[in-house]
Order: C-alpha cells, then structure tokens, then sequence
C-alpha cells in the first residue's frame, strides 16, 4: 500500500476519524492544519506546501548521491 498523507482543515466539510484512516490507508503522515481549509491551497498555502514538502522529504532515499 502506498504511504498517505492527509491533512484535514477545520472547514472541511467531511472529516472522518483518523482511526479510520489509519485502517483504510498507509497513513505515513498526519496534520491538523490550525485554521481555514475549504479552499485550503488559497486560504492557507504556506502550511499546506510545508506540510506536502515534508511529507515527500521523507519518502525520499537517505544515502547520498553519487
């Protein structure tokens, strides 16, 4: 199963519970983003990129290149 990343907003307007994620994906990364969110990458795009930059720094691999 591939890793998941979620980040629910307040305004979401579904929010199951991260128990159910957890059951139903690979859930490799989980935020609850402070504020906003319907519009999520208009309203608050500085913590959204953050938190999508984040979670693909550590998918990443960890030796160096050669």
């Amino acid at each position: 199963m591939a890793p998941t990343a979620l980040a629910p907003f307040p305004a979401d307007l579904s929010q199951p519970p991260r128990s159910r994620n957890e059951r139903t994906y690979h859930l490799a990364c989980y935020t609850r983003m402070p504020r906003d969110g319907h519009f999520a990458a208009y309203e608050q795009p500085a913590p959204l990129t953050d938190d999508i930059t984040a979670f693909f720094r550590e998918l990443r691999p960890r030796h160096p290149r050669a």
